[in-house]
Formats: C-alpha cells, sequence, structure tokens
C-alpha cells in the first residue's frame, strides 16, 4: 500500500514539472516586464527622472556607453534608492544578461513632449 501511495505521490509530482515547449521571455520581454515603468525614457517613469535630475547626459537606460554589466547586475541585486532589489528567483543572471543586451542594442523609443494646454 506504501508503494502505491508513494508511486502515485511521484506520478503527480512529476506532472507538476514545468512545460518545457512553453517559451520564457527574451531580454524586451523581461526589460517590458520588470524595468520599463520606471526606466523608460520621457516624464512618468521615476528612475529616469532621478538620471536626469543627476545631470546625466542620457537620462533613459537605453544610449548610455557608461552602462556596465556588472554595474547592471550588482544594481538589480542590491537595489538602489528608490529601486528594489531582485532575488534570482525573480531574475536570474542569464535574463539580466539578456536585459543588458536588450539595452545595448534597442533604439530608444522615441518621445513626444506633452502638448502645452491653451
Amino acid at each position: 500500500m506504501k508503494k502505491l501511495i508513494a508511486i502515485s505521490l511521484l506520478g503527480i509530482l512529476s506532472a507538476c514539472n514545468s512545460d518545457p515547449t512553453v517559451e520564457k521571455p527574451d531580454g524586451a520581454e523581461n526589460y517590458a516586464l520588470m524595468c520599463a515603468g520606471c526606466h523608460n525614457p520621457g516624464p512618468g517613469h521615476p528612475g529616469t527622472m532621478l538620471l536626469e535630475q543627476a545631470g546625466r547626459p542620457v537620462a533613459s537606460l537605453f544610449g548610455r556607453a557608461d552602462l556596465d554589466r556588472e554595474y547592471l547586475r550588482t544594481i538589480v541585486r542590491q537595489g538602489l534608492i528608490e529601486m528594489p532589489p531582485f532575488r534570482p528567483t525573480e531574475l536570474s543572471d542569464a535574463e539580466i544578461d539578456e536585459i543588458y543586451a536588450h539595452i545595448m542594442s534597442a533604439e530608444p523609443p522615441v518621445t513626444t513632449p506633452a502638448m502645452p494646454v491653451k
């Protein structure tokens, strides 16, 4: 009886494994999910606004020549000022590297200045 229960539990647990055919998000998708809300260019993105206030020549993460992969990893893991740290269960090192590759290769989104109220 105990063997039957053990085999049944093993069967149930093996059925709970993640589906290998499900695609994982790439760097662009992870950036959109985890980073864009604070780091996209333009007003309303606190990470970008803080960099603007600090006088960075390029406030957005896109188009920055001074952004180092290890620095990005450190900030993602430890957080900085308003940015919370991300655990490896939230973003793996490989996913951070994919986000970095996306940031370094992507064209910055075009921002349109707000129209003045008449």
